[in-house]
């Protein structure tokens, strides 16, 4: 009896400590796109900017924010990663209309602010990239699950 409830807490443990960690393979951004990374789990480096207006939406399942990941501050190379948004780490704080940039508070997986335009990040998250359709324009985004520094 004593060798199966080790073995149970053993096994819960185990997949408790699985489930809680996220984990990507790095890429670098200018490949981050590549349709056979549809559906992975990755993990980007760069800089997180605003896309001029932030725009929030839940058609993904969780009210989700957009911003872009650019490589370095004035890169035109960018990614557009989903942030969700939140009160906790690795997420954005809710935007009310007519907010100001200085508004916009994202926090890293220790619930330390970033830097807009600024903080050298790592995102961890589950990359979403359909093709373009003859004379149309392609998809490619993160729906980000962990941002680090």
């Amino acid at each position: 009896m004593r060798v199966s409830t080790f073995l149970a807490a053993a096994i819960i443990g185990i997949f408790a400590i699985s489930c809680g960690s996220v984990t990507g393979e790095p890429i670098e951004l200018s490949k981050a796109c590549d349709i056979a990374n549809d559906g992975k789990d990755f993990q980007v480096s760069g800089v997180l900017a605003q896309r001029g207006s932030v725009f929030c939406s839940n058609t993904g399942g969780r009210m989700e924010c957009g911003f872009d990941l650019i490589e370095a501050a004035g890169s035109t190379n960018k990614l557009r990663v989903d942030i969700e948004q939140g009160s906790g780490a690795n997420t954005v704080d809710k935007l009310e209309r007519g907010y100001k940039a200085e508004d916009i508070k994202i926090r890293d997986n220790a619930g330390n602010q970033v830097a807009l335009d600024k903080d050298q990040v790592k995102l961890t998250g589950k990359l979403s990239i359909a093709p373009a359709a003859p004379g149309g324009q392609g998809v490619c985004f993160m729906q980000v699950n962990k941002i680090e520094r």
